[in-house]
This record gives C-alpha cells, structure tokens and sequence, in this order.
C-alpha cells in the first residue's frame, strides 16, 4: 500500500506552532474542520483525545501518529505536521515529538484501510533514514518527496 493518495502537498504544514499536546489537538482540530466544514469540531477533538487516553500515539524516536475513524469521514486522509519546536508527547521512549502524521478515517465494518495506513507508517518509521530525513526537512514539497523515495 502506498501512503500517497491518503495524503496532499497542501496537508502538510511545517513550521507548525504547538505548546503541548492538548493545544497541538485543539490547533490541528480547527485545521481539519477548516477543511472539512461538515465536521464536527468538538467530535473530532474528543475522539482524539479519547484516543490518548487509551495510550499515546506517540511512537517514539520524535513521531507520534494521532488516528481516528470519524463518522463524517468519507475517504481515508493523512496530515502531517512539523513542529517548530518538539512538544511532550508521553511517547514511549520518552522524546519529544517533532513530526506527526495524523490519519484520519471513514468507519467500516473491519477498518481495514485504517489498519493498513497504520502498518505502512509503522513499517516506514521503523527504517531510521526515513525518520532522519523527515526530521532534517523544511519544506512540505521536501516530505512529500521522502515518503514517494521510502514508500
């Protein structure tokens, strides 16, 4: 499976300003319903962090991946955000987080495509370069093309 068509140029945003977690969710949150004006804002924020809460998506070596099934949600969309400055996370290793690729999803009966979005990011953060080099990028062009090289 390729990341690609889950994800677009204009979804990923660097230099991202975020204070902690909750402010990251609350940030991240008006974007997506900037987006997507048929979603529910407070919906979309309290499965988040609900998600958070069952234990945190942060994946470690400064990664997390935030992931929903949201009702509303009519295709599988990948968002990523670069911090400018890493924030707390409760990741397991304990880093910070720099990168989050935040997956949002439609609900079905297996979320399948759900699960494989998931088995692919966790496959591509497992190889270091790809995590060096997203770490090193500056520019949303710049991801695109290391996920295209990696995927």
């Amino acid at each position: 499976m390729k990341l690609t068509p889950f994800l677009s140029q204009d979804k990923i945003l660097v230099n991202f300003k975020a204070k902690n977690k909750l402010n990251f969710f609350s940030r991240c949150v008006d974007i997506v319903v900037k987006d997507h004006p048929d979603f529910d804002r407070e919906d979309i924020l309290e499965l988040f962090l609900k998600r958070e809460e069952t234990m945190s998506t942060g994946i470690g070596k400064g990664v997390a991946i935030p992931h929903i099934v949201y009702g509303k949600c009519r295709a599988h969309e990948i968002y990523i955000f670069k911090l400018e400055k890493p924030i707390d996370f409760n990741s397991l290793d304990g880093q910070p987080v720099s990168v989050l690729f935040v997956v949002i999803g439609n609900a079905t009966k297996s979320n399948l495509v759900h699960l494989q979005i998931l088995a692919k990011l966790a496959r591509l953060l497992k190889n270091d370069s790809f995590v060096r080099d997203l770490l090193n990028s500056k520019e949303p062009e710049e991801i695109m093309e290391i996920i295209k090289k990696y995927e």
